[in-house]
């Protein structure tokens, strides 16, 4: 009877999120773009904070969420005098591996990308 009781409740409980809590090396492209930034992410329930450092002289902060096991996070970057905002869409391969597609606002052009936990 135990058992069954046990069973059941670990049936009922939700999916658990993932933690995607850590540094990010990312590698993708949008259009014939790379984009490699490093980024730093702390996640809080299903809200993710942090920041991705693009080059030497430039960090963008992120915000984000969780659902289960897909991380959808965003940054503002400036590019030819316009800004963007890169919003990355995706979810674990493994503990350590994102995969996802990654789209530029207002150009509407978008890629893949992957990322891998350092």
């Amino acid at each position: 009877m135990k058992k069954i009781v046990w069973l059941l409740l670990m049936t009922s409980l939700p999916a658990l999120a993932a933690d995607f809590s850590g540094v990010w090396k990312v590698d993708g492209a949008i259009e014939d773009h790379p984009i490699t930034p490093i980024c730093t992410l702390k996640q809080s329930g299903d809200k993710v904070t942090g920041s991705c450092t693009l080059d030497a002289d430039h960090a963008a902060d992120v915000t984000g969420e969780v659902k289960e096991k897909q991380l959808t996070w965003r940054y503002k970057v400036e590019y030819q005098g316009t800004i963007y905002t890169l919003t990355y869409v995706g979810s674990l391969d493994s503990e350590s591996s994102i995969k996802g597609s990654v789209s530029a606002d207002p150009s509407d052009t978008d890629g893949d990308f992957t990322a891998r936990k350092q």
